[in-house]
């Protein structure tokens, strides 16, 4: 009888460590037991992940008063070779002076990455001694105070700092930044004993900032060109974000979460004091039955000429009305956004103050290719009053527009209405994606194929549809598609359940296509995949039961 070739444990040493790095801890050891070939491999693991939430204590740890502390001091103390990566997460009460005692060990490692996240309780003084870890590539604190040694001079190979709930003083921070002369990525989130915020490293390209400052200066970073700020709730700050603009005019990318506000700009500008002329980029938030926002965000777009990708977050407070803010984007269709290609609107609800942007930026961007609509998650969806234009612009033509995606699709008339427009207003469109949410809304909607017998979609040749229910609309719907895609050529159909399914299946094949080539791809309802994950957890939590109690 043959013995079968062992190819996991003949695999290079290097792979091996691969593998097992992608194995919670606990897991990694147990690997010991294999065969004395396997004995000592999980000790020479370069990367180490330390999670009292994840790693627990199992059964006959407890037994044997096994302590988290005790598991990270045993797998340290056994530790052969270099530790590239250690990352420490608790919860629980760890002595400072336990936490010391580890940072000293890794001194002695060759560290390169280092994450400590403390996620209650008081703040962790950082050792001093990690102060000595001249090799560290990556430093991620949360929950710490700095205090460096006086003759620390700084992490001379140090890419990617962040920083999160950290106190510092004013001259440690601006020290630590500028004494990192390689810093690529750097993350600022709650920081506590900074006023002024002063940025100086000429190698910086990502920038993340969740905080307020009384002052902000950024200066030396040409190479700078990913940022994203967040003010938060703090309206009186957001001047601050002028400074941004003016002192990084190499900028790429910019996410400003939270929303816009009339004195990020000024009382009357039309466009920034200085361009981005290099932005590509850009994602906001924006309420859209405020005027001032509405007048801040174009301000923004008409100062950006090289804008490619744009990303909104539409929010409304309290009663959306259109009032004045409609009245301004009637009136001012004469600007042209003239590189934007993608647009993506997320917490579409279809109301008319929605609806209204949406249609500006529609009219005022030649260029777009990829329109996406993400409705809201919750039950929000309201049926807005936008059949009043819908109707009288049916001759609007978006002639460059190749791709429409909605996700989250509830079914009320508002969204339908405004689908059925981008379909018709759209001669170039090829890709059609929509994805339904778990419950939709059966409203009233018009036959499509009643309103619609003329509608040719000469250039439609792929169309997605998942989450399915088998309704009346939805089986319309697609049987308007077939019927008026002469160059289709594919359909993938995701039904919600089985029990739609069969329905559905039966009512698909009767229906007339209008391309010879098209071809409709029927999946497995996405509640059958669902079930089958469930199974898969469930074999996963008897594996762990199993193993705990040996």
């Amino acid at each position: 009888m043959t013995m079968e070739l062992d190819r996991i444990s003949n695999l290079p040493g290097g792979v091996i460590q691969k593998i097992l790095s992608y194995l919670p801890i606990r897991e990694a050891v147990r690997t010991c037991v294999l065969s004395s070939n396997w004995r000592c491999k999980w000790a020479m693991l370069p990367r180490l992940v330390f999670d009292d939430h994840q790693i627990g204590t199992t059964s006959k740890a407890r037994r044997r008063k096994t302590s988290f502390v005790g598991i990270v001091d045993r797998v340290l103390l056994l530790q052969i070779g270099p530790v590239d990566a250690f990352e420490l997460v608790y919860r629980k009460y760890i002595a400072a002076s336990d936490v010391d005692r580890w940072i000293l060990h890794l001194t002695r490692k060759s560290l390169k990455e280092f994450t400590l996240t403390k996620s209650r309780g008081s703040q962790y003084k950082i050792s001093s001694r990690l102060f000595s870890c001249q090799e560290l590539i990556h430093l991620d604190l949360n929950n710490c105070s700095l205090c460096p040694p006086s003759r620390f001079k700084g992490f001379r190979r140090l890419k990617s700092l962040r920083l999160q709930n950290i106190t510092v003083v004013q001259d440690v921070f601006e020290k630590l930044i500028g004494s990192c002369p390689l810093l690529e990525r750097l993350t600022l989130i709650d920081l506590n004993g900074i006023t002024h915020l002063k940025i100086d490293a000429p190698n910086l390209q990502f920038l993340e900032v969740q905080d307020t400052f009384e002052d902000v200066k950024v200066e030396n970073t040409l190479n700078l060109v990913d940022v994203l700020i967040d003010f938060g709730e703090a309206s009186s700050y957001c001047s601050n974000l002028l400074k941004y603009f003016v002192q990084l005019p190499l900028m790429e990318r910019l996410t400003i979460k939270g929303f816009l506000s009339k004195c990020a700009i000024g009382s009357s500008a039309e466009e920034l004091p200085k361009p981005c002329r290099c932005l590509k980029f850009l994602s906001i938030g924006i309420r859209l039955n405020n005027l001032e926002e509405i007048l801040a965000a174009i301000c923004f777009l008409r100062s950006s000429p090289a804008l490619q990708e744009l990303k909104i977050s539409v929010h409304q407070e309290g009663e959306a009305t259109a009032g004045e803010a409609t009245y301004w984007l009637n009136e001012n269709h004469n600007w042209a956004f003239t590189q934007l290609r993608l647009m993506k609107v997320t917490a579409f609800s279809g109301v008319k103050a929605e609806v209204d942007f949406i249609k500006f930026l529609l009219l005022s961007s030649p260029a777009l290719e990829e329109l996406e609509i993400v409705a809201p998650f919750e039950d929000q969806a309201v049926s807005g009053e936008v059949n009043s234009w819908l109707d009288d612009n049916l001759n609007w033509a978006f002639t460059q527009l190749r791709l429409v995606k909605v996700t989250c699709f509830s079914g009320v008339k508002a969204e339908v209405d405004f689908i059925k427009f981008l379909l018709l207003s759209s001669p170039a469109l090829q890709e059609l994606q929509i994805s339904a949410r778990h419950h939709v809304v059966l409203g009233e909607v018009n036959p499509w194929s009643d309103d619609n017998q003329n509608c040719v979609f000469t250039h439609l040749r792929v169309v997605q549809l998942t989450g399915i229910h088998g309704v009346k609309p939805e089986v319309d719907f697609i049987r308007f598609l077939l019927s008026s895609s002469p160059v289709l050529e594919r359909m993938t159909i995701q039904p919600t359940s089985v029990d739609c399914s069969l329905e559905l299946l039966k009512k698909l094949v009767q229906f007339r296509r209008a391309s010879v080539d098209a071809e409709i791809s029927y999946l497995d309802p996405l509640s059958s995949e669902s079930d089958e994950d469930s199974d898969f957890d469930d074999d996963y939590t008897d594996l762990e039961s199993d193993s705990d109690s040996d």
